[in-house]
């Protein structure tokens, strides 16, 4: 029996180093949403509106579990290009769109295992993305580790309402919680705070999954461009918890000591 993946992809490095770490993935694009298909990749353009007919390629092509990595955005759903498969499940969609992200997520999991597909995390066909608790770059200095700890309790506080994995604190203060817009907006818009709001703390970067959120769907993830955007905002290092995923180690490492940052990852037990 075959034991196919297929990767749906969204923007991002982390489908193609999925796909790099299955070379024989079936890779699926979604309308609207502009991915890179990888060299040598089995390449499907799909929509949202005709979801049973990427359950018949799929099937055709073999495909017995399916990786959902990289960022799509929510989608605009038009009923009159909708095939059956679709139409049919129209009004479950249409019931969580005004909930959080991880019950349309919970949501599309479901379907695509009642289609007979097997739902599976990016760290379980790319194990070794997935970071372990450690420390790299600067020694937190105690009001990091003061405000890397307000940031976690912060998380903690919000898991119930579905809202948010990320959060910034300086000073004690929380200056933005990562919402829909997400992670690069979160930090264009701390990059903007007056410094004597931050107390005199260059500020944290808290990112964790929410707690109880399905993790094959949607594990949070960080790059270069994130260290980057954290050193732009003018804060001071990131707190991640063991199990997110972090792409391109090295470059991270260099970003690290060129903007003076560290990248503190504990124990989700913490």
């Amino acid at each position: 029996m075959s034991d196919r993946l297929a990767i749906i992809a969204g923007t991002g490095e982390l489908p193609q180093q999925i796909a790099a770490a299955n070379p024989g993935a079936l890779y699926v694009s979604i309308k609207g949403v502009d991915v890179t298909v990888p060299d040598g990749s089995e390449h499907v353009a799909a929509s949202y509106e005709k979801l049973g007919a990427l359950f018949k390629t799929m099937r055709g092509a073999g495909v017995a579990r399916v990786v959902f990595a990289g960022k799509v955005d929510r989608p605009k759903l038009n009923p009159l290009r909708m095939d059956r498969v679709t139409m049919g499940l129209f009004p479950r969609v249409k019931a969580v769109l005004g909930k959080g992200d991880d019950a349309l997520l919970r949501l599309v999991a479901e379907v695509f295992e009642e289609q007979g597909f097997v739902v599976v995390a990016a760290t379980d066909v790319a194990s070794t993305l997935a970071i372990e608790a450690s420390h790299s770059g600067r020694t937190l200095s105690a009001q990091d580790r003061a405000d890397a700890n307000r940031g976690w309790q912060l998380l903690t506080v919000l898991a119930g309402e579905d809202i948010a994995q990320g959060v910034v604190i300086a000073g004690g203060q929380c200056l933005g919680v990562e919402c829909i817009q997400g992670t690069d907006a979160l930090l264009r818009f701390v990059g903007q705070t007056p410094e004597h709001l931050k107390q005199g703390a260059r500020g944290v970067f808290v990112k964790r999954p929410k707690p109880g959120q399905d993790g094959r769907m949607d594990i949070p993830t960080i790059g270069p461009d994130t260290v980057r955007a954290v050193a732009d905002a003018g804060l001071g290092g990131i707190v991640l918890q063991e199990g997110v995923i972090v792409l391109e180690r090295a470059e991270i490492e260099r970003l690290l000591t060129m903007h003076d940052l560290f990248l503190d990852v504990r124990g989700d037990s913490v």
